[in-house]
C-alpha cells in the first residue's frame, strides 16, 4: 500500500506541476518573472503549491473508482484550495522575491480550476498500479 500511495504522490506532484505551469501559461492575468532573472518566482510558485497540495490531502485514493458524489466534492474542494494557494502565492512572492502577479479573484479562480483540473486529469490519465496483497 505504501508504493500505491508514492506512486500516487508523485502522479499529483506532476499534475500540480503542469497545471501550475499551464497556468502561467495561458493566463494573462498571472505572470511569473522571467528565467532570466533565475527563475527563482517561478520555483516558490511550484513549491508552494505542492507543498499546500501535500499537506492538504484532497484526493481520492482511487479516483477511478471514487464514488461521482465523493470526486466531485473533492474536487470543489480542491478548487477552492487551489483558488486561495493563487492568492497566498501572490502575497508570499509580492512580499519577499517580488516578480509574481496574480490580477484579482477571478484569475486566481481560473487558475487554480486549471490547476485542479490538470492534477485529477493526470491522476486520471495515469496508468494504474495494481493492489499489493
Amino acid at each position: 500500500m505504501a508504493g500505491h500511495r508514492k506512486h500516487t504522490q508523485l502522479q499529483r506532484v506532476i499534475g500540480t506541476l503542469a497545471g501550475v505551469s499551464l497556468a502561467v501559461g495561458v493566463l494573462p492575468g498571472i505572470s511569473v518573472a522571467p528565467f532570466e532573472s533565475g527563475g527563482v518566482a517561478l520555483v516558490v510558485t511550484v513549491s508552494i503549491f505542492i507543498i499546500v497540495n501535500q499537506l492538504i490531502y484532497a484526493y481520492p485514493d482511487g479516483i477511478r473508482t471514487a464514488p461521482a458524489g465523493v470526486l466531485l466534492l473533492l474536487a470543489a474542494f480542491g478548487f477552492v484550495q487551489d483558488t486561495l494557494i493563487w492568492l497566498l502565492v501572490s502575497y508570499a512572492a509580492d512580499r519577499s522575491i517580488g516578480g509574481h502577479t496574480v490580477d484579482g479573484f477571478l484569475t486566481a479562480l481560473l487558475g487554480g480550476l486549471l490547476v485542479r483540473g490538470v492534477t485529477l486529469a493526470v491522476l486520471y490519465l495515469a496508468p494504474a498500479r495494481p493492489a499489493q496483497t
